[in-house]
């Protein structure tokens, strides 16, 4: 298995290969065959970058739609911390959605129910409040910037964590 320094490093890696292999190394060898395959090839090289990264934030935005009928605002590559499912991160009027690519919906968030969001770099971590306790959620997302914004305007500022204001017994 191969270890990333960054969660999104495989999107990358699948840019830069793709490039090189259908982009440059394509053309190069097909070149002495015609035209067409050097243009199969460049247009090989484009689906499997921008192509493919289109096709999976439709389907992720559609599935969405399908679960809370509303129309997404913003959608923001991710990847939830622990079960390492990569996906998106869906904004809508009154929901933060985390769509997994090939798996099912199990994270819908109410925005009136988040009660803290905390960054660090891309990690975000949400916490919301259910009917009988408080559960974590931790991501990294590819724009943490956009994703504060939107979350500070959709469910309001950030509450401090209950334990935040102790100060620990130098002694312990």
């Amino acid at each position: 298995m191969v270890g990333y320094s960054s969660p999104f490093a495989g999107r990358y890696l699948r840019y830069v290969l793709s490039m090189l292999l259908f982009g440059l190394l394509g053309p190069v060898m097909l070149w002495p065959q015609g035209v067409w395959p050097v243009i199969v090839s460049f247009l090989l090289a484009v689906f499997c970058t921008v192509g493919y990264d289109a096709l999976t934030r439709l389907f992720a935005r559609v599935k969405s739609l399908k679960i809370v009928n509303e129309k997404p605002l913003l959608s923001v590559h991710a990847t939830k911390v622990g079960s390492e499912s990569k996906g998106f991160i869906v904004f809508t009027n009154r929901f933060v959605i985390f769509v997994p690519l090939w798996k099912r919906i199990k994270i819908v968030l109410h925005t009136e129910h988040i009660v803290r969001h905390e960054f660090e770099g891309e990690r975000l971590e949400v916490t919301a409040k259910f009917r009988n306790k408080h559960r974590t959620f931790q991501f990294f997302v590819s724009s943490p910037e956009r994703v504060k914004l939107l979350l500070e305007e959709k469910s309001g500022r950030s509450l401090p964590y209950k334990y935040d204001k102790h100060e620990k017994h130098p002694t312990v």
